[in-house]
Parts: structure tokens; sequence; C-alpha cells
């Protein structure tokens, strides 16, 4: 069985806007001028209910209170902070509940027709029974929110090597490579779902990636393409890579974004970066060679790692 929710408003296009762009949901599809009415659907072709909207030449006429609210449950802490990072940007009030139950376990906006929403942080158990699980518990890690931040927290360093999730356990430090794909291989092992890791190149500079100081501009370099793994979690994209990291730091400069696998940051992720660098030395007519540039990444990479 589906489950649609259906709602009448006066602003299909503000409605939807809100949904997707705050919320977090996708487009499923819609429809024009059915018997006048006009209608959107909301939320994630992975599961079995969405939102839907319509307009027509009739005003909405129905009545809420401060205790009708659409919930929405998202699975960890880190979560919630892009969530009230996100809110904050967009100058929407986080609002006092009249249950103290989301007061407690949530956080309330209202959308534009005023009725209520409310996110919840409900954390997933980790409890598979294969090896990498089960070093996790073995730290007393049990949901995933916790692993998220266990994660998060680690020094950034490089593994011995990229195929070898354990070793962010193991060796207590990651890059943001290994650390999101060994999220998402826990995720996977646990069959956590709304879990996707992504590959994104950036216009890596000083300025959204400080620690590297000038050695991109005492090369003659503006930025260099570089290549950064994050998560998308129910639509939030996600950095872990640090305490610090914040994905809308380089939200504004990315320039090229696909989905992979964890087994992918291996090889793949390095043959295509430098596939990527190759065919941007060309086309910018870069008066380097790619092992000069390739070079210089290098040590923006040993200064991130705090080895220069």
């Amino acid at each position: 069985m589906t489950f649609r929710y259906a709602r009448h408003t006066t602003d299909l296009e503000r409605i939807e806007q809100f949904y997707t762009s705050i919320v977090g949901l996708e487009r499923l599809g819609g429809f024009e001028n059915h018997n006048n009415y006009y209608g959107v659907f909301l939320g994630h072709t992975a599961t079995d209910w969405h939102l839907e909207f319509t307009t027509s030449n009739e005003k909405p006429i129905s009545t809420f209170d401060a205790d009708d609210a659409l919930v929405f449950y998202v699975n960890s802490a880190a979560e919630i902070a892009q969530l009230k990072a996100k809110l904050k940007r967009e100058n929407i009030a986080i609002e006092d509940s009249r249950n103290p139950y989301w007061m407690q376990n949530g956080i309330q906006i209202s959308d534009p027709d005023g009725y209520k929403v409310v996110f919840a942080l409900k954390s997933l158990s980790i409890s598979a029974n294969d090896s990498l699980t089960t070093l996790v518990t073995a730290q007393n890690i049990h949901t995933w929110s916790d692993l998220i931040d266990f994660t998060c927290n680690l020094p950034y360093g490089r593994n011995l090597n990229r195929h070898d999730f354990s070793l962010v356990v193991q060796e207590g430090k990651g890059t943001c490579s290994s650390k999101h794909a060994f999220l998402k291989k826990v995720a996977d092992l646990n069959g956590f779902k709304q879990v996707k890791l992504l590959l994104g190149l950036y216009k890596m500079n000083q300025i959204n990636t400080p620690k590297i100081g000038t050695t991109l501009i005492d090369s003659g370099l503006e930025y260099l393409p570089e290549a950064h793994c994050y998560l998308k979690l129910n639509n939030l994209r996600i950095d872990i890579t640090s305490p610090n990291a914040d994905f809308q730091q380089l939200a504004q400069d990315i320039m090229e974004e696909i989905e992979i696998e964890p087994v992918q940051v291996n090889t793949f992720k390095v043959e295509y970066h430098k596939n990527y660098l190759k065919q941007w030395l060309v086309a910018n007519d870069i008066d380097k060679s790619f092992d000069e540039v390739w070079n210089i990444r290098e040590q923006c990479i040993k200064k991130l790692e705090g080895l220069i």
C-alpha cells in the first residue's frame, strides 16, 4: 500500500520550492489542468509515500492548529545540525512547539501556508554481524549517529591503503575518501537507506580550503580542481572529513558531482581525478605539465595532513 497525503494551497510554486530546497524532498511528478487542478508530487523515489499539493480556482478553507504537523525523521545529529544551519541561512525561524516532545526531540518551523513542519532525530541501530560492523560495535558505538560523530572527530590522515575500510578505525584516522567510504559501507551492511556516497570536483583554493595556505598562489594557480568525497543523507549533503568541515564552504565551487560506491574510492577516484585534471589543463591553457600540477596538489594534501 502506498500512502499519499494531499493538501490544497494557493501558491504551488512556493510550496514546491520549500519542500524541495528546505525539507529536501524530490519532485516525483505533477499534472496540469486536470479539471482545473494543478499539482505536484513530492517525496523520495525509494519510499512508499509522497505528498501531493494542488491548486485551483478554489481557495483552501481547511483549518489547523499548532498540534497539526508533518514530521520528518532524520537519522543523525549531523543532519539536525545541517538543517539548523540551512534554516539560519534562509532566515527561517525555529519555533517553540506546543507539544513538549518535539521541543526535546526535534525542531519545528512553518511552511509557506503556515502549517507546522517538524524535523526529529530517530537514530538507527548498528547491529549487523559482518566483521566491519563488529569492529565498530567493539568501540562501544551502537548507533548510526554516534558512528558519524566518531568518524568525524578522527584526525585527518591517509590510511595504509584505500580498499580496507577497517583501517579508519584501526589506524584512528582517515581522509575524505576513506571516512565517507567507510560510513557508506557500514550503512550498506546494516541496510540503512537514503545514504549516498558522492564524489565532487571543486575549485580548491585558500578560501574554501584554508589549510593549504598560499601553496596554489605561490605556484601561479588561482585554484586547482580537487576530488572530494562527502555523503548525501536524506538529500542533505554533509561533509564529515573533520569537525570543522562544512559542505557549504564548497557548494558554490563544485564543478562536477557523481555518485560512487565505496570500492570506487580506490583506483576509480584517482583515475577520474587525473583524467579531469588533464582535460582541465588543456581547456584552460594552463602553462604547466600534468606532473607539475599533480605535485602541487600533493603539497596541498601534505599541508592538510599537517606534514609540512
